[in-house]
């Protein structure tokens, strides 16, 4: 029972709304500053062909597949998703199903190609149809292939725009089908290259399903109104906004990049953000979006594994924006980045999605810095998005205050904007708000939906509050400090076989470790190292832990499941492949020098 008179909680009430009111009041969190990417050490290698003439077209008939053509039940589909009910203030789009050919049409497998002999190795081709798509995207089982395979892509109406080399030790996660880049045309061709001398009909390589897309990049993912819809007409292009003629925002505006991912059965759009930290001796690729686009629109809400299977599937558009004002010609500079992404941290609530790209952006691209204050009404935003997947855009507006659209069934504030130029579409989810400090314009949240429209003009949007984020996506922008690069691994001692650690270095920087040994009666044993705190970027020190559990041959009880703290272990590499393994457990000090275990 409240010991507060009524006029008293009611004063209590006036207060903390005030104070939610008045952020100017609290203490301001520092502003991190954007910068250039890097350009990477090692330049990636260019797209080639391995079969040409005659040997291109020695491709069996087992080796080319044709499905049959959309149904009109598929596209009713489509169109559910980009105006059902539940999605109307929403603006993911989808512009593209899923087409699972298993028990219908075969798709390709090793064992169907014609493989060639070329320098180093053998080279074959296979070739995927969906007849009338304007893009293609096709997933492969890649478990168990060669690290060293490499695959070279190219689309039936962009034969001369390859995408590659793809080398499949480079695709993070290989345990599930990997979708391929997006490809212009109703057939994808791959040009697989197996090094060495084996027979490569025996690989488990082989096309698992189909990705029909109704747009693509050539016609600025224009869509047939039959189709899925048409785009409004009040955006600008980022060549024709007056903000594009300071270099700060046309800085920001290369942070962003257009998201193409499948989940499920569709496959949609997004926009995103490149996002710096404050390690200045590295260039880690944080990317901030909204979570509607990878989440289900109503419970339950996808585990991080689920969101991860999304992550995979990303590629990023970078450049994808009017080669001049007045121009439908994308530029030239325009990319594809198809390595996917670590999941990292989602909040359903909030609308927060912040991933890890797999892929180092390319040349040219800006890390957008960010202020993690609370953002005032009448603050001046503007926003760089791909409204209906089409050419960077930019829109200009004013904050209005904050709003609770209730997103997700939470009450979490998002902040309210109407714009004075431009709007946002379906395809705009997920775009960054910017404000300006007078040097560089700074990530502020990013786009949920609402109601603005170019037909709406008066519509306002609501953003997420990267303010409200940013406690959790701190131990990632702003670590204490960080490690100088990936130490993953099995280490151990080669004068003294038969012990080891075995570490695995998430996206987040965190490390688990296990210390596998012997007790001092000989017994084997081992230690778990579940996180810890980098203290340099060469020293990490967590707490270790002994585990007991139930029998592996007998129900899982959680109840045998114990946790007991036995002491302190410290990592400090000496340089990426060498270092000291420190510990304590139950009162019993060493140190043992460790490497890389090497294969």
């Amino acid at each position: 029972m409240s010991i507060l008179s009524p006029a008293c909680r009611r004063r209590c009430a006036a207060a903390l709304l005030l104070l939610l009111a008045c952020p100017v009041a609290m203490a301001a969190l520092p502003v991190v500053p954007g910068e250039p990417a890097l350009a990477p050490k090692v330049a990636r290698p260019a797209a080639r062909l391995h079969l040409v003439g005659k040997e291109a077209a020695q491709q069996p008939p087992r080796a080319r597949t044709t499905l049959s053509p959309v149904t009109d039940s598929e596209l009713a589909r489509v169109r559910r998703a980009n105006g059902g009910s539940t999605a109307q203030h929403l603006k993911r789009l989808v512009i593209g199903i899923e087409r699972d050919a298993a028990g219908t049409v075969p798709l390709p497998a090793s064992s169907d190609l014609q493989w060639i002999a070329v320098d180093d190795g053998h080279a074959a081709r296979m070739t995927v149809t969906s007849p009338e798509a304007a893009a293609m995207r096709v997933s492969f089982a890649l478990a168990g292939v060669p690290a060293n395979v490499e695959m070279v892509f190219f689309g039936s109406a962009r034969p001369e725009r390859l995408l590659g080399p793809i080398r499949v030790g480079d695709i993070a996660d290989r345990t599930a089908p990997w979708w391929s880049p997006v490809t212009e045309g109703e057939a994808q061709t791959v040009e697989i290259f197996v090094p060495g001398p084996g027979d490569p009909r025996s690989l488990p390589f082989h096309a698992v399903s189909v990705s029909h897309l109704f747009a693509g990049p050539s016609s600025r993912f224009e869509k047939r109104v039959q189709d899925i819809g048409l785009a409004g007409s009040c955006n600008v292009d980022l060549a024709c906004s007056s903000l594009n003629a300071t270099s700060a925002f046309h800085s920001v505006a290369e942070a962003v990049a257009q998201m193409v991912f499948t989940d499920g059965a569709f496959t949609a759009l997004c926009t995103g953000t490149l996002v710096n930290d404050t390690d200045g001796s590295t260039q880690a690729p944080w990317f901030y979006s909204a979570n509607h686009c990878f989440e289900n629109d109503s419970p339950p809400y996808k585990t991080p594994a689920q969101m991860q299977a999304v992550a995979s599937s990303l590629d990023t558009l970078w450049y994808f924006e009017a080669a001049s004002c007045g121009s439908s010609t994308p530029s030239t500079a325009y990319q594809q980045l198809s390595g996917g992404a670590t999941y990292v941290y989602n909040n359903a609530d909030s609308d927060v999605i912040f991933l890890r790209l797999n892929d180092t952006p390319p040349i040219g691209a800006f890390y957008a810095g960010w202020d993690p204050n609370p953002i005032s009404p009448g603050t001046a935003i503007a926003t760089v998005h791909h409204p209906e997947g089409d050419l960077k855009k930019v829109s200009q507006g004013t904050v209005l205050g904050f709003s609770a659209p209730g997103v997700a069934g939470g009450s979490n504030q998002f902040v309210q904007v109407r714009y004075s130029s431009g709007t946002t579409e379906p395809g705009s989810s997920g775009a960054g708000l910017f404000t300006t400090n007078g040097s560089q314009y700074l990530l502020r949240g990013g786009l949920w939906g609402g109601t603005a429209l170019c037909s709406n003009p008066t519509g306002t949007d609501d953003y997420s509050r990267f303010d409200q984020a940013y406690p959790a996506l701190a131990a990632y922008l702003s670590p204490a400090a960080a490690p100088a690069t990936d130490y993953t691994d099995l280490w151990w001692n080669p004068d003294e076989s038969g012990w080891g650690l075995s570490l695995t270095q998430h996206a987040s920087r965190n490390i688990f470790g296990v210390w596998y040994t012997y007790a001092a009666d000989g017994t084997r044993t081992w230690y778990v190292l579940p996180g810890g705190t980098w203290t340099s970027g060469n020293t990490f020190s967590g707490t270790l832990y002994a585990t007991t559990g139930p029998a592996l041959d007998g129900a899982f009880d959680p109840g045998q499941v114990t946790r007991t703290p036995v002491g302190t272990g410290t990592l400090d590499f000496i340089d990426a492949n060498h270092g000291t393994w420190t510990f304590t457990v139950d009162g019993v000090s060493g140190s043992k020098v460790i490497q890389r275990q090497p294969y």
